[in-house]
């Protein structure tokens, strides 16, 4: 059986070279797609570090002199005490769990102030964001520690921190410098880069993403600055809660009834409140829209390879329906008939493949593929692909050699002696 395929497949040859070419560009080309998808969906599936379901960010004001309530202060601190009593009575509030505070600082936010921070040698590539938050902030959104600290663990490190501090990602150092763990610069001393200003790293969290589509192996990372004395407090232009989940439902509503109310202290008062869930949707949409696109192009492309591919399979098979009526009619089985013209397709496949393999090497030599992790090569990414697009192809070729064999077994062994 195995020789008289060869043979039949060395005979043919002319056909078999141009359909051996079809399959290698297919395979390239259906490569480099699946790993397009396979990076996106790789990013879009990493854990954000951060948890902003039911969270909102509140839009605290001042009044204008303009305003017959407008509240003169004699001193710089009595204003901001004001802000602070509105936002204890804010968490005071029963379906508030955790309230905090912080300067440009907010996820979602395009909005950010940066920071350079280098320590000997070292220094943190990209854009660092510089969070300066209150610790409430931390239990808002649930960022965890490196070291297994809760959300409430962390912030009461960020409370206890000095001023001249800050806390870091694990990962700051990972894409530049390979340093795994920022845990062995704890209690190190970093300075801004181009200033003599010199921070105290008090603790690390886990890695917190830009983004729900950069990856938190890219450049972008943050870090987390305290807010404590009354001065920095004059500074705070955002208000983020949490909510109780079992008390989520009409929240903003609720609390828009008490702003002029119960939530109104000297000139400070609440303007709106906006979900995070709506902040995050309106912040990711033109990201949303172009991963819509990749998906919804490469299975465009996928699927006219996939029509493509059975069709001239489907009719490589046609032209041999007599063929195989004779076979039927000299005893061949139905197995044996599939295993036939199946076996042909996949030992041009399998023949065609390693040198796909060489083609997609190459791709990722030349960083012509998607660049994930720090690199454009991953053992695991780059046969995995292969394995599947071999799969894919196997599967259409198994299609389009059956369906029509079946059709072929169903003429009479006399038609098909009569028409030989």
């Amino acid at each position: 059986m195995k020789r008289k395929l060869l043979r039949q497949i060395l005979n043919e040859w002319t056909s078999n070279l141009w359909l051996a070419i079809e399959l290698l560009i297919v395979s390239v080309v259906m490569w480099w797609l699946c790993d397009q998808l396979w990076v996106s969906e790789a990013v879009y599936r990493e854990p954000l570090g951060f948890d902003y379901s039911h969270c909102y960010r509140i839009e605290v004001d001042e009044l204008t002199p303009q305003s017959p309530d407008f509240k003169q202060y004699t001193d710089r601190e009595a204003r901001i005490d004001d802000f602070i009593e509105l936002m204890r009575r804010l968490e005071a509030r029963p379906e508030i769990e955790a309230a905090g505070n912080g300067v440009n600082s907010y996820f979602y936010n395009h909005s950010n102030s940066g920071i350079a921070l280098c320590i000997d040698t070292l220094r943190a590539d990209g854009w660092v964001v510089k969070r300066l938050v209150t610790p409430g902030f931390i239990k808002v959104f649930r960022i965890c520690g490196a070291n297994g600290e809760t959300p409430e663990q962390l912030a009461e490190i960020l409370a206890k921190s000095p001023s001249s501090s800050f806390m870091a990602p694990d990962n700051m150092f990972r894409n530049k410098y390979g340093i795994q763990s920022m845990r062995d610069f704890v209690g190190k001393t970093f300075y801004e880069d181009m200033d003599s200003s010199a921070l105290t790293l008090t603790a690390t969290y886990k890695p917190l993403r830009y983004s729900d589509f950069q990856s938190m192996y890219g450049n972008e990372t943050s870090v987390i600055i305290p807010i404590l004395s009354k001065g920095h407090m004059g500074y705070i232009n955002e208000a983020v809660v949490r909510v109780k989940e079992n008390m989520d439902k009409d929240f903003a509503e609720r609390l828009m009834l008490d702003a002029n109310d119960r939530l109104r202290v000297g000139n400070w008062y609440i303007s709106s409140v906006d979900s995070f869930d709506e902040i995050r949707r309106t912040f990711i949409m033109g990201d949303t829209q172009k991963r819509i696109n990749l998906i919804a192009g490469s299975l465009f492309l996928l699927l006219n390879i996939f029509l493509g591919v059975l069709g001239t399979f489907w009719f490589r098979t046609s032209q041999r329906t007599r063929e195989i009526a004779l076979r039927v009619a000299n005893g061949a089985t139905r197995r044996d008939i599939f295993r036939r013209v199946v076996s042909e397709g996949l030992v041009i496949l399998l023949a065609v493949t390693p040198i796909a393999g060489v083609i997609d090497w190459l791709l990722t030599h030349y960083e012509l593929n998607a660049f994930y992790m720090g690199t454009f090569f991953q053992p695991i990414r780059f046969f995995g692909c292969i394995i599947l697009v071999v799969a894919l192809i196997s599967f259409i070729i198994l299609i389009g050699s059956c369906i029509p064999a079946m059709k072929a077994m169903k003429i009479s062994p006399a038609e098909a002696l009569k028409t030989e």
